[in-house]
């Protein structure tokens, strides 16, 4: 029997439905599948990235025609360039807690699926960098969710993931509740970076974006280590007057 007709014969028993890795509904892919946790047309729906105007900065979404947010005109962050695929809100927000506090791992390739389409218009790093926990933090959870997602988008793209390269120097402390101002007292010499970040471009990957104190952090300490560029890249972009669980 030729190839097509096999394929047709297993399309119409049902047998070439793929789980939906977010709703985990069954479905049929009306096309081949590149991604690494499919989804089936309903959930690429809600997961959609946002493509309403946002800072260029620092992707915190704006109402008005301007392209940056007051706080990056005033205080520009130190990274190069950022790129973030959605708002810290809806089915997004859900597969990062599910990633986060469930431990559902399979959130983690779902979630490097989003985070790989937005980098395929960015220039490739020397490597991938996610932003580290301090090991106490570590031991307590058990994952870092932001390296699994970094993981995930290695497996999408070979970039090399390098952990050796950014390590908390100190616990983590809650933000939640905490003015700018304390977050920012909070993350002062947080990270140290190691001299072989010299030179290298790196691509530093979070979860989750709110004033961006942390993030601002990592990123000067990368600097001082002699990183010649740093992009970040960030699954979710929390606007400043919601509420979240990270910083």
């Amino acid at each position: 029997m030729p190839l097509n007709s096999l394929r047709r014969l297993w399309r119409n028993l049902g047998l070439a439905q793929t789980r939906c890795t977010y709703c985990l509904v069954p479905f049929t892919p009306e096309t081949a599948l590149n991604a690494t946790a499919p989804l089936c047309p309903a959930c690429v729906a809600l997961l959609a990235p946002c493509n309403a105007p946002r800072c260029l900065r620092c992707a915190l979404p704006l109402d008005t025609a301007t392209t940056l947010c007051g706080e990056c005109l005033h205080n520009p962050p130190p990274w190069d360039g950022i790129a973030a695929y959605g708002l810290y809100q809806g089915e997004l927000r859900n597969a990062l807690l599910r990633l986060k506090f469930g431990g559902e791992f399979t959130m983690a390739s779902l979630l490097g699926d989003c985070l790989f389409k937005i980098a395929t218009a960015l220039p490739p790093p020397d490597a991938l960098v996610a932003v580290p926990q301090h090991p106490v933090h570590l031991r307590r959870r058990g994952f870092n969710q932001a390296h699994e997602i970094a993981r995930a988008l290695h497996r999408h793209t070979g970039i090399p993931l390098r952990a050796d390269l950014l390590r908390r120097a100190a616990p983590h402390i809650p933000q939640t509740g905490l003015s700018a101002a304390a977050r920012r007292r909070n993350t002062r010499q947080l990270f140290e970076a190691s001299a072989q970040a010299r030179d290298l471009a790196l691509w530093l990957v979070d979860d989750v974006m709110t004033t961006g104190v942390t993030l601002r952090s990592a990123v000067r300490a990368l600097r001082d280590g002699g990183a010649r560029e740093t992009l970040v890249l960030i699954v979710a972009r929390t606007p400043l007057d919601s509420p979240c669980e990270h910083q």
